[in-house]
């Protein structure tokens, strides 16, 4: 069977699923060290995501990185929880 260039970008954008949600710190830049927490969460005109208003397609998120690897920031906040 087949698949066309449509059906294959159908699947291809059900699959692209991201694990963020508002108020997340993300590190972006080039040397992935900027803070940056998650406002809001949208699709740009070529369908990529974004953050902010801002394409992501290179980041990480911090709360998945291990705690040394954390801002100055927010192992602060962490700490008076």
């Amino acid at each position: 069977m087949k698949i066309t260039e449509k059906q294959l970008r159908k699947v291809i954008r059900e699959a692209i699923s991201l694990d963020l949600k508002k108020g997340d710190v993300i590190l972006t830049g080039k040397f992935k060290n900027k803070r940056t927490v998650v406002k809001e969460i949208g699709v740009d005109e070529y369908g990529h995501p974004t953050v902010n208003g801002k394409s992501i397609l290179k980041f990480k998120v911090e709360k998945f990185l291990p705690k040394e690897d954390w801002s100055k920031k927010s192992k602060e906040e962490k700490k008076k929880k």
